[in-house]
């Protein structure tokens, strides 16, 4: 690994072991997610919550992160990644418990509450302290190996839960209700964002060095190469181009999610089990291959897997309208995933790219809020759609929209040139595998 740094190799040392704790406290802290996606909604519907309240519980914790993104990383600026990152997970694991411990729809909206703020705090603190102690060269990969720490936490504890609830529900065991098993799962949750939190406390340190809005790394713009980057209170206008990007792409990859499941019951196969069989290889893709992918765009430049991945999103989702076998979908889900495992990387360190090293927290706080704003707007857009027209109408706006990112993509934006000095360079080559 190469970090890029001004004190003693002793440092890069500290940034590897930085980095490495955050990956495991991103694990810990992710493990609650897919539980929330998946059995949220049964458990409201348990408490008696109406479907209308239901969508409304899922949408509270989105519209609060777009919300305060912004704000967090101006922040991230000015008091240091640290604090925010440790209040992030802090956050989570009150969730988790208000989760645990909610018996009313009240609660359930409390927990998705601080879940939002949680999130808001979190992921922003995460990407700016890797955007610190990663070099130009790795900035990708480090990122990439965020993503599979996240998608790892998920992968672990949706088996978990599941395999949980199967069990506890078991005639043997007394038929224990879903809400008992669920609570009990989610006290577990609370312990493990906890131990994130003292993984954070005692392993690292804050990142930023005040007096400086980017100590470690700024990409080299070359005169045969002028882009405008961002300066300390204002975003460049190749910023505005790809956070517009964002917002659009990122609501394509929404709008078929509030029908995807219930159209592939409808359509393909009654069994749940079958349909969650077949996102398996992609979840699997996601586990294992961003930390090796998210390094591609740092060695081909970004935006070669952004477009590609956009255009294999828009392959994958016209597919599933003349989809007999679930199968053939399992296969593109799992090409379409390894293509988001670089993208996704690409994408986050494109925006690091062209912040300029200007008010990072900041600006990685508009890309956020961007991203979360296109995840509430897709579904919206979805839904809508569905009960106007078909659900084919669904499929083909989200390909059209995927296809429309990469044309805007290869057309607009402008990557600054990467060539930093050598001399800055401070050589790290003992750097093992994403554990």
């Amino acid at each position: 690994m190469t970090i890029l740094s001004n004190e003693p190799v002793a440092d890069a040392k500290q940034a590897f072991t930085s980095l490495r704790k955050l990956r495991v406290s991103v694990l810990l802290a992710s493990l609650s997610f897919g539980m929330l996606q998946l059995a949220l909604p049964l458990v409201a519907r348990e408490m008696g919550a109406s479907a209308l309240l239901t969508g409304a519980l899922l949408s509270v914790s989105a519209l609060f992160i777009v919300a305060v993104q912004p704000i967090v990383g101006i922040g991230l600026d000015r008091f240091g990644r640290r604090p925010f990152l440790i209040m992030g997970l802090l956050s989570y694991a009150f969730s988790n418990a208000v989760f645990a411990l909610a018996s009313s729809i009240g609660g359930l909206f409390l927990a998705q509450l601080a879940q939002g703020i949680g999130s808001g705090l979190l992921w922003l603190a995460a990407l700016a302290i890797v955007s610190d102690l990663a070099s130009a060269d790795s900035t990708g990969r480090e990122y990439g190996g965020i993503e599979e720490m996240s998608f790892r936490g998920i992968l672990i504890g949706t088996l978990v839960g599941f395999a949980m609830f199967h069990l506890l529900s078991q005639d043997a065991l007394g038929g224990i209700p879903i809400i008992t098993s669920w609570r009990i799962l989610f006290l577990g949750f609370t312990a493990a964002a906890l131990l994130a939190a003292v993984v954070v406390w005692r392993g690292i340190p804050e990142s930023l060095q005040h007096g400086t809005d980017r100590p470690r790394k700024v990409p080299a713009v070359s005169a045969a190469q002028p882009v405008e980057l961002a300066t300390k209170w204002r975003l460049s206008s190749q910023l505005c181009i790809v956070l517009g990007i964002v917002i659009l792409t990122s609501s394509a990859g929404e709008i078929i999610s509030p029908i995807l499941i219930k159209y592939l019951n409808d359509n393909i196969s009654t069994k749940l089990v079958v349909i969650a069989l077949a996102f398996l290889p992609a979840a699997l893709v996601g586990a294992m291959l961003p930390s090796r992918l998210g390094g591609l765009s740092d060695r081909i430049g970004r935006r070669p897997p952004l477009i590609g991945a956009l255009l294999m999103g828009c392959l994958a989702t016209l597919a599933i309208p003349f989809a007999q076998s679930l199968w053939p979908l399992a296969l593109l889900w799992a090409f379409e995933a390894a293509a988001f495992a670089a993208a996704v990387p690409a994408e986050e360190a494109l925006v690091v790219d062209l912040s300029g090293g200007a008010r990072l927290g900041m600006v990685l706080g508009f890309y956020t809020a961007a991203s979360g704003l296109g995840g509430v707007l897709g579904p919206l857009l979805g839904g809508w759609l569905f009960g106007r027209f078909a659900a084919l109408s669904v499929f083909g706006t989200a390909a059209l929209l995927m296809a429309l990112g990469a044309v805007l993509i290869w057309l607009l934006v402008r990557e600054p040139s990467r060539d930093g000095s050598a001399d800055d360079l401070v050589k790290y080559d003992d750097h093992p595998p994403f554990v």
